[in-house]
């Protein structure tokens, strides 16, 4: 037996923060979610595997684009063409809205409803496997969903999937386990999804989360991809392939000197960016730990993202040629001792304006805006205002605690 089991495909992914890079590399970076899933595909049918298992959050929210959903389609039918089935389960970005009821998915294609069912397949060998899994219909799944989970069938291999997480205490809102329950129904391997770092919960049987095929931001660092699993000596044998379009890199360089430049920074950003051409693009978000702080009109520069936009521009062509792109910068440095800014009434309402707007809210709050409650609040008008008013209370508290110290 042979299949593929993949996870947090998020087709769709809005990659939020990311705007002013320019307009071919934004492009890439929002087809990598497709690009990436595409090659699970493209394993499975040069594998030629039994079936393909997809543990949830295919679409990155509940409403999927009408390109994911044909995307989708279409790789399915590239997988039916092949006499591969499909079996799925929707998971708390993409929960089991009308939306999916409605789409007509090639005959090859299992979609799990809310309820823990069973499927049954029949390899071409003549071996029988037991699937046993179900689709979030909401949000969130507070409850623990093992019980519904039937012990090991009477067929050749039963297997589990489950998008979920194992459990905390309270506050748990995706389908809460225990490895010890997963471990009491005997499965041959259980295919988790939810979780976008791969890791073994367990190594015989395999209980393991794939991880997701194409990291989102810098927090997803290094090669993402799913499992192609084989069985060998009555055991079920995982083994890790990558799939990632683009890798997110996230690392540290120090800068020596005692008074630092961004002249001389960026040299050595420069060197370090061409001296090892990437094999695989690579996003780059560099920690620069500086020895001495910059000088006040350097750190402006910085402040203000005028000094990233002209590194950006240019060694975009070294940048090309290394495959590797700065799309943001961290900073680790002594702070320089300056006089405290007043606070301009005026230039404080011109920026507030400006950071104020829903747009704005969307980006920060970001996956919290996806719970229901909050996205109500969020999209009230009165939102925006409320939270301006809140940040400047803040703001003259936090001038008057400083003027304290100083007195």
């Amino acid at each position: 037996m042979k299949f593929i089991h993949a996870a947090d495909l998020h087709l769709d992914s809005p990659f939020l923060g990311l705007q002013d890079l320019p307009t071919s590399l934004l492009t890439q970076i929002r087809e990598s979610t497709f690009n990436a899933a595409t090659r699970v595909f493209d394993r499975a049918l040069a594998e030629q595997v039994d079936f393909v298992l997809l543990a949830g959050d295919l679409f990155d929210r509940a409403e999927q684009s009408v390109a994911a959903q044909a995307y989708l389609i279409e790789q399915f039918d590239r997988l039916a063409q092949a006499q591969i089935p499909v079996i799925l389960g929707f998971g708390n970005h993409d929960f089991l809205a009308d939306q999916h009821l409605s789409i007509a998915y090639p005959d090859n294609v299992t979609v799990l409803g809310p309820q823990v069912t069973t499927v049954t397949l029949t390899l071409r060998d003549g071996q029988t496997v037991a699937i046993s899994g179900f689709s979030y219909d909401q949000r969130w799944v507070a409850h623990d969903p093992l019980a519904a989970f039937p012990k090991h069938a009477t067929t050749d291999w039963h297997l589990g999937m489950l998008h979920g997480a194992v459990a905390m205490g309270s506050g748990d809102h995706y389908a809460p386990f225990t490895v010890a329950e997963l471990l009491a129904k005997r499965y041959d391997y259980w295919a988790l999804g939810h979780i976008h770092q791969r890791q073994f919960l367990n190594e015989n049987p395999p209980i393991l989360y794939a991880g997701n095929t194409q990291g989102r931001d810098r927090t997803e660092t290094g090669e993402r991809g799913a499992y192609l699993v084989t069985s060998q000596d009555h055991r079920l044998v995982p083994k890790f392939f990558a799939t990632s379009a683009l890798v997110w890199t996230n690392p540290t360089l120090t800068i020596a000197a005692s008074t630092p430049t961004l002249a001389e920074i960026g040299d050595q950003l420069a060197t370090w960016l061409t001296q090892a051409p990437a094999t695989t693009p690579e996003l780059v978000v560099p920690t620069l730990a500086l020895a001495g702080p910059l000088s006040a009109a350097d750190q402006a520069q910085v402040t203000s993202g005028d000094w990233l936009a002209l590194f950006q521009r240019t060694h975009r062509r070294a940048m090309q040629d290394a495959q590797r792109v700065v799309v943001a910068l961290r900073w680790d440095s002594p702070v320089a001792t300056t006089e405290k800014p007043q606070l301009d009434t005026r230039y404080w309402t011109t920026g507030a304006d400006q950071v104020f707007t829903s747009e704005n809210l969307q980006d920060l709050f970001g996956k919290l805006a996806q719970e229901p409650a909050l996205a109500d609040w969020f999209a009230d008008p009165k939102t925006a205002p409320v939270l301006r008013e809140e940040a400047t209370k803040l703001l003259a508290a936090l001038a008057g605690e400083e003027d304290d110290h100083a007195s």
